[in-house]
């Protein structure tokens, strides 16, 4: 008997705490945040009176938990889809380089990250990340997870990427870092251990920064 009064509530207050746990999408996140635990405190609060309080039976308090578990699993879905999805780290672009090639300079500059690690870079540098899986050497790449863009006359910083930046860059190689070796010993165990590891990496050369313009009077002292 106990147990139906409890589902019997459940299916009364399920789809109000829903609605007030999901306020309109006008509202700042803040109010939304504050207006969401307001009404799961009041609702929570609703129902485990009406439940019994202190005093409830075993079968009313799982029907209490069953609510606060649908309550708790509904909030992070919800949370994972209003999220934007995160760009790629890298992307291929066509074919890969047949011939020598040059890179134009342009005073600009991006902080873009690679393999978890924020890197610094204008056209023509070259840095050593982590190996790239499913690249060769000579593939063009578009570095997608632009932090920051810079120039004589502006900078732009992302939330936490900027939306359509990007930066092209080239593999000049894929190599092995130099050996590094691991010791290890166990006193009076008669243990030791000795191994090396030798790190893969991949070399970029940047060819250009895409999403930020460069400064007149910078590109007017660069020209010849």
């Amino acid at each position: 008997m106990l147990r139906q009064r409890a589902s019997r509530t459940l299916a009364r207050l399920l789809p109000s705490l829903s609605e007030g746990l999901w306020p309109s999408q006008a509202a700042p996140a803040a109010t939304q945040a504050a207006l969401a635990a307001a009404a799961q405190q009041q609702q929570f609060s609703q129902l485990w009176q009406q439940l019994g309080g202190p005093w409830a039976s075993a079968g009313q308090r799982h029907g209490f938990a069953a609510a606060a578990a649908a309550v708790a699993a509904a909030e992070p879905a919800a949370a994972a889809a209003a999220e934007p999805a995160l760009p790629d780290i890298y992307v291929r672009l066509g074919q890969p380089i047949a011939e020598q090639y040059r890179v134009q300079p342009k005073r600009v500059f991006a902080v873009v990250e690679v393999g978890g690690t924020q890197y610094k870079v204008t056209p023509n540098d070259t840095i050593v990340v982590e190996k790239l899986a499913g690249v060769d050497v000579n593939d063009r790449l578009q570095l997608q997870r632009v932090l920051l863009l810079g120039s004589a006359a502006e900078t732009i910083i992302g939330r936490p990427y900027v939306p359509e930046a990007a930066v092209t860059a080239a593999v000049e190689e894929q190599f092995l870092d130099g050996k590094v070796l691991i010791f290890h010993k166990r006193r009076r165990k008669n243990s030791r251990r000795l191994r090396g590891h030798r790190q893969p990496l991949t070399t970029l050369r940047i060819l250009d920064v895409h999403g930020i313009e460069e400064a007149a009077a910078a590109a007017a002292v660069g020209a010849p």
